[in-house]
């Protein structure tokens, strides 16, 4: 009997300059949220809460008494489950308090890697593809017109800095020890990643209004179920709230 390949939701929003759901957020959460500038806020709890609100429905908790616990700047983990150990689940979120867009996702049967990359043609990216990326992916990007080579080196970013997420890795070897496989049409590990994955599921979405290039990665087969709502608010004042220890989950 053939298993059945698990649908992971890939959700992505526009940031909410309103920042609404910081009520989510545990203590240390908005003690890491008041020592931010005030644009990278409502990316980062948008994503936040997004976070919290997906593992919410697995683990069958509310989004606050999610105990997600965070050391320094480093991987956001699950108080009390190993990293092999469901559920799995990525974030990113790039831009500011006008234009910020976050994204998640959570996996019950394999790990995955989620990554944004806003194209940006003021990046002299042919100087970072010649240095960084495997000569084979070089040699293509260099052959290919600008605008054309410019996005397809931000998709190739965006799928190793998933990989990068997916295995706890560092960025600089995954931009080289990820080689693509794009004779098919469609992108597929050509070699083992640096942390001996040799097949995956590679997702790609590029959203143009916003020139924003999304891959998700897994480590088994999935089916990756979009769910992409952006519309951008009008700038306001930072409602940032203190809020007391009494006031929040402690994991």
């Amino acid at each position: 009997m053939a298993t059945e390949i698990e649908k992971v939701i890939l959700r992505i929003r526009a940031a909410d300059a309103d920042l609404g759901e910081q009520h989510v957020l545990s203590e240390t959460e908005h003690t890491r949220l008041a020592a931010m500038h005030e644009g990278a806020r409502p990316a980062f709890v948008t994503a936040r809460s997004m976070l919290r609100t997906g593992l919410a429905d697995y683990m069958g908790l509310t989004p606050a008494a999610v105990p997600l616990l965070q050391k320094g700047a480093g991987r956001v983990f699950i108080d009390g489950f190993a990293d092999d150990e469901p559920p799995f689940y990525s974030v990113s979120h790039t831009g500011g308090a006008e234009d910020g867009i976050a994204a998640v996702a959570v996996a019950e049967t394999c790990a995955i890697g989620l990554d944004t990359q806003q194209i940006d043609p003021h990046v002299n990216w042919q100087r970072i593809a010649e240095r960084r990326f495997p000569e084979e992916e070089w040699q293509l990007l260099q052959a290919m017109p600008e605008t054309e080579g410019c996005m397809l080196f931000f998709t190739l970013w965006a799928i190793k800095e998933s990989f990068v997420k997916m295995e706890d890795g560092a960025l600089m070897p995954y931009l080289r020890g990820v080689e693509i496989d794009l004779t098919s049409g469609n992108f597929a590990l050509k070699s083992p990643t640096p942390g001996g994955c040799t097949d995956a599921t590679i997702y790609f979405h590029f959203i143009p209004e916003c020139q924003l290039a999304v891959a998700l990665v897994a480590a088994a087969p999935i089916e990756v179920v979009l769910d992409s709502q952006i519309k951008f608010a009008s700038r306001r004042a930072d409602p940032l709230t203190t809020v007391s220890s009494l006031d929040t989950f402690q994991p």
